[in-house]
């Protein structure tokens, strides 16, 4: 099944520490599933990315996505996460 991988920065104060986004699409029921400590901002993603794949006229996928922010035990804030820069696609 695709899976993809990417990268983004969490600020901490002044300091920030790289956050690895991976994204998997798999053949179950249809879900958005965000996982590794994301705050309220994050938990609303799923609305803002449908929204920005409607908007582009792209389909969101109608199977099981599945999105991890690791590492799960740094606190993640904000909208930073949404569309991160793309990286490795494999399928």
């Amino acid at each position: 099944m695709p899976f993809a991988r990417t990268h983004s920065v969490a600020l901490l104060g002044i300091d920030g520490a790289v956050v690895e986004i991976e994204a998997d699409i798999s053949a179950q029921l249809p879900a958005f599933i965000l996982i590794g400590l994301p705050d309220a901002a994050l938990g609303e993603a799923r609305d803002r990315v449908r929204a920005a794949a409607v908007n582009a006229g792209i389909p969101l996928t109608t199977r099981k996505l599945t999105i991890n922010l690791s590492p799960a035990s740094l606190p993640k804030h904000g909208a930073g996460f949404d569309l991160p820069k793309p990286g490795k696609i494999h399928i």
